[in-house]
Formats: structure tokens, sequence, C-alpha cells
């Protein structure tokens, strides 16, 4: 029987050796940035924003295809101008998602302030801060009501709460309207 997270750990490493290998500028954000920064967790898939130009996009489907995935352009293409699209390891099914950010201030910040972290033992990737993958998971909350971002958003809280710029998630999470949701959360977390 295979071993579904190692599998899972292979067919990230693979995305992530590409991404690095071409150069695109990229942070991991959802549930594997989440168990970055707050506790482990399963997580189905992987997310990934992405800055990508039409020449980076013929560049990655091509290298990615090489390496066992599969891929559609057009559907790449298509997210250059912001939107979403995957890619799948042929051998495995399992599923990266990508998304194509249009200008938006929290991806903005978390492009400017992401961490390089180790994946594993031996590769690092880019991901986004712990303040932005907080605020991107009260957005998310607030669009599809799924508990599932909010036990993240506690994990992280609980881990790498007294390194958070609380006050920049603050005046973020006023601004996108998710301060009241962002509030209760902190102060069970007895930070404040």
């Amino acid at each position: 029987m295979p071993n579904v997270e190692l599998e899972q750990h292979r067919v990230f490493a693979g995305v992530i050796d590409v991404l690095e290998a071409i150069g695109v500028d990229y942070v991991i954000w959802g549930g594997v940035a989440a168990v970055a920064y707050g506790e482990q967790r399963f997580t189905h898939d992987m997310d990934v924003v992405i800055r990508l130009n039409a020449d980076d996009a013929h560049f990655m489907a091509k290298a990615l295809e090489e390496d066992g995935y599969h891929v559609s352009l057009p559907s790449m293409l298509d997210a250059l101008w912001g939107g979403f699209f995957n890619v799948i390891h042929l051998g495995t099914n399992i599923k990266v998602d990508f998304f194509v950010p249009r200008p938006d201030s929290i991806l903005h910040w978390a492009f400017q302030h992401r961490r390089r972290l180790p994946f594993d033992e031996i590769r690092q990737a880019s991901y986004m801060p712990p303040e932005s993958v907080i605020l991107t998971k009260l957005r998310a909350y607030q669009d599809s009501g799924s508990t599932r971002h909010l036990d993240d958003i506690e994990g992280i809280l609980r881990v790498s709460g007294p390194e958070l710029d609380l006050a920049y998630v603050d005046r973020e999470a006023a601004r996108v309207g998710v301060f009241g949701t962002w509030r209760e959360l902190l102060e069970k977390s007895g930070l404040v």
C-alpha cells in the first residue's frame, strides 16, 4: 500500500524544484503554509500564489510535463491576468493549485515579506508570512464557512503567536471585513 504522505511530499517537492529552477516568484499558502507556522495536519493539496508571465508559463509547463505532471498550458495562460490553474501528478493524481493574483494588498505584502523556510531536509521554499496566512484564512472562512480555516489560525496563534505583527493583522482584518472573527480568535488565544 502506498504511503500517501510520502507520495504527496514527493509531488509537492517536485513542483517546488521546478519553481526554484526557473526562478518564478511564488509563495506557498493555504494548508501547507498553515502547517509551517502552526500545528501538523494532513493537507490534500498544496496551494501556491505565483507571479507568472507568458514566457515563464511555457517554460514551467514544459518542465512540469517532463517531470510527470499533467499541465494545461491554455489554463495557465488564461490565469495570467488573475485566476486559478492546477497541475496533477500523473503517477499519483495528487494536485497542486496555483493562483495568479490581481493587485491585492494582502498578497502584495505577502510577497514583500515572504519567508524562506525548510520544506524538507534538502530544500527550502518561499512561504507566505504567517500574518498573510491568517488573513487569507479569515477571508476563506468568510467565503466558505469552513471551520478548518479557523482551526488553522488557532494553530498558528498557538505556535507562532508571539512572533506575529498583530497590529498589521488588526489593520488588514478591519479593512477586508473580518475584524470581528479575528478579534474573537485573538482573545481566545490569550495573546491580548
